[in-house]
């Protein structure tokens, strides 16, 4: 990611400890506090977003997944009752 690309600014304000923490590990990582606080944002903006959007099975959970997945559907005289009443946005 280069300067060029990068046209938002993001302010935060912390703590003079958690300041001096943050600055220490960007040392240790040879990068600037900017850099370092921005991929450790991005990284955890990336987890979040993806625990929304992804799911993790194991062999026997995704055989009994695809299982569920090709079984024909249930009937649910419910749902019939609901869809076969006029919408409220017609």
């Amino acid at each position: 990611m280069n300067a060029s690309t990068r046209a938002e600014r993001i302010e935060i304000r912390a703590t003079l400890e958690l300041k001096a923490s943050l600055e220490k590990a960007a040392q240790l990582q040879d990068q600037t506090l900017s850099a370092f606080v921005l991929t450790a944002a991005r990284d955890a903006a990336a987890r979040v977003l993806g625990d929304q959007t992804r799911f993790a099975l194991s062999v026997e959970q995704m055989e009994a997944f695809h299982q569920a997945l090709d079984e024909p559907a249930r009937d649910l005289p419910g749902l019939s009752r609901l869809f076969a009443k006029p919408s409220v946005f017609s």
